[in-house]
């Protein structure tokens, strides 16, 4: 199964049905606006440093954005959703970790194929697309869960901001906030989303276990193997479009776009 990419939508979009720079051209700009502008233009402050936000306008529509300093050049960025960004990275590695998992499968040796060659690449290949997959798909959760929950949420008796985990957010703090339950609806999809914030805890934190043996990542690596990257990115679609509708929408372009790798072996 291949994923058809989709659309990086903005932080914020304002959708209009007229020209803003026709409905302002027969006002008089006040002089204190033309100082703010020349002020802009000169200084090297960023529009927050002033106090100031900045948006982009479109035929239909107009949408948040933020400037950089290249050097002594302002540029302007569209502010985009990182939920649509980290979910469209995850599916753009999901056609070729598909691809490098069934390589690794069938040029892996059984034990009745010892004189088989092996390559360490195939498995290293694999590995590459599974991890970022699964960590694009775990920030998508994580992303989309803090932004939903208000800023000062977390605030103790003493007026002090606690830390909670990322299970107490989507499993309880969302929940109340959007007033229905995921888990409760999608039972298997929740289950699903669980166990790609606990692989993927488990691959950021990844660490040698102490046995009798060398193979000390085998754990973890058999996990990745195994994992059902295909249901997941499914689940995680369901669950941040459960909260929040339509906004993981596939493009229609009808277009496919993926990550790949280059591999050029080594010149002799």
């Amino acid at each position: 199964m291949h994923f058809t990419h989709i659309k990086l939508k903005p932080t914020k979009k304002i959708n209009k049905d007229f020209n803003l720079t026709d409905a302002v051209k027969d006002i008089e700009i006040p002089e204190e606006s033309k100082q703010d502008s020349k002020k802009f233009h000169k200084t090297n402050k960023l529009s927050d440093e002033l106090g100031w936000d900045l948006l982009i306008e479109f035929e239909d529509s107009i949408i948040y954005a933020f400037d950089y300093l290249n050097v002594k050049e302002k540029v302007i960025i569209p502010e985009l959703n990182p939920t649509t960004i980290f979910y469209s990275n995850a599916i753009m590695f999901h056609r070729n970790l598909i691809t490098t998992k069934k390589n690794l499968l069938e040029k892996s040796p059984t034990l009745k194929e010892l004189h088989k060659p092996i390559d360490p690449k195939i498995f290293g290949n694999f590995f590459q697309f599974a991890t970022n997959c699964i960590i694009n798909l775990q920030s998508t959760i994580e992303s989309f869960a803090n932004r939903q929950i208000p800023d000062n949420y977390f605030i103790n008796e003493k007026g002090e901001e606690y830390d909670v985990s990322i299970f107490h957010k989507i499993d309880t703090v969302l929940p109340v906030i959007k007033g229905k339950k995921f888990k409760r609806e999608f039972k298997r999809d929740n289950f699903r989303v669980r166990k790609v914030i606990e692989l993927r805890n488990e691959i950021i934190h990844l660490k040698p276990i102490k046995d009798s043996t060398n193979t000390q990542y085998k754990a973890t690596y058999r996990k990745m193997i195994k994992f059902d990257f295909t249901r997941a990115i499914i689940a995680v679609k369901k669950f941040v479009n459960f909260y929040e509708p339509e906004l993981i929408e596939e493009c229609i372009c009808g277009k496919e776009y993926y990550y790949d790798l280059e591999i050029k072996e080594k010149e002799e």
